[in-house]
């Protein structure tokens, strides 16, 4: 089925609109070669009243002159109790007309329900509820002409579209001013496709975006997971191995970094955060330092640690220390920053007053 447009505004003569309306008649002409140019390109379109205040009836009628309109082409949702729909032609074709009601009397709370499900909106004349519609469509980057050249709330639409966001871009919006003449319809029926085609693609970008953000996302939780089993496998492996100095401390320094990192991962999982490599090398920093303040604690205690067998009990407490520096990185480089450094020690028989025992500098005539 082809795309969804509506047609919307009023180009009433007796309606006072500002800016006033410039032609009614070539308004309500436009409104039928829209209509006509709808068809050609294979269209649907939606509408909601046929009253004459408003442009619906005219739409229509341009968009019937097409003889070989699928069934349904024309989509109506009047209020539930509103029995005006007496659309051109809808008696003697009645299989193009599909007839939605609404509940409740008011066709503009069925109108803006609707604006989710159309594919594009153009805009003629109109009042306050053209004005509403053409700011909910630049809101929610609903492909939108207003034809500004008939004045109305759609010339003020228009003049918006230059100080917003949108899938239009500046000569197609300057397009969008020129005046209505041949070829104005079939422009705008390009234009809206060309936005829409711009929303289409711009829907599949941030679909991709969100299935790389997932991906990452389990990526960095399958991650973190294998790298907390990884600080868990050294305590198995002290046991199997005999003991040194040199796999002991191994397996301390890989246990730390391991767990630290796997911390801050478990972190961005549990924030539901997806960007993790910069966190993850933040708490194998932070897992690293916790680990070098946890053993030298141990080793200022007892200097013969690592070569015992002392240190496969330490390792159940370095991987937890480690783990938890990770996931609460920020606490542990927050304490690092209050922290000041140590004071350079003094060394034995060098002169003091500087730091490292230099000689002070002596002032004029002081030597």
């Amino acid at each position: 089925m082809g795309p969804l447009i509506a047609v919307m505004g009023s180009a009433d003569p007796g309606r006072r609109l500002d800016p006033p309306l410039t032609d009614a008649d070539a308004a309500l002409r436009a409104c039928e070669e829209i209509g006509a140019e709808l068809a050609a390109e294979g269209c649907r379109i939606i509408v909601y009243s046929s009253e004459a205040q408003f442009v619906e009836s005219r739409v229509v009628a341009g968009f019937l002159t097409r003889e070989d309109l699928p069934d349904g082409s024309v989509q109506v949702r009047p209020p539930y109790e509103d029995g005006d729909i007496d659309f051109p032609l809808r008696d003697k074709r009645p299989e193009v007309f599909d007839l939605r009601y609404e509940p409740g009397n008011d066709w503009e709370v069925s109108f803006y329900r609707s604006l989710r499900d159309v594919d594009g909106v153009v805009l003629v004349g109109g009042g306050r509820s053209t004005l509403v519609t053409g700011m909910i469509c630049l809101a929610f980057g609903i492909p939108l002409y207003p034809l500004a050249s008939f004045g109305g709330s759609a010339r003020k639409v228009w003049e918006t579209m230059n100080r917003s966001t949108h899938h239009a871009t500046a000569d197609e919006v300057s397009a969008m001013g020129a005046q209505w003449g041949p070829g104005s319809a079939r422009r705008l029926v390009r234009l809206l496709g060309t936005q829409r085609e711009r929303r289409e693609e711009k829907q599949r970008e941030e679909a991709r975006s969100r299935r790389g953000a997932t991906l990452r996302a389990g990526l960095g939780a399958v991650t973190g997971m294998l790298l907390l089993l990884l600080g868990f496998a050294t305590i198995p492996l002290t046991y199997a191995v005999e003991s040194s100095t040199a796999v002991n401390l191994t397996a301390l320094i890989v246990g730390a970094l391991a767990t630290g990192t796997s911390g801050a991962i478990t972190r961005t999982v549990f924030d539901r955060e997806t960007h993790w490599a910069r966190t993850a090398v933040l708490g194998m920093s932070a897992g690293g330092i916790a680990f070098l303040l946890f053993v030298s604690a141990q080793l200022a205690a007892s200097p013969d640690i690592l070569a015992g067998e002392g240190v496969r009990r330490l390792l159940f407490f370095v991987l937890a220390v480690g783990y938890v520096s990770g996931f609460t990185f920020d606490a542990v480089y927050n304490r690092l920053k209050q922290t000041e450094p140590p004071a350079p020690p003094v060394l034995p028989g060098l002169p003091t007053g500087v730091p490292g025992g230099a000689t002070p500098p002596q002032g004029p005539g002081g030597a």
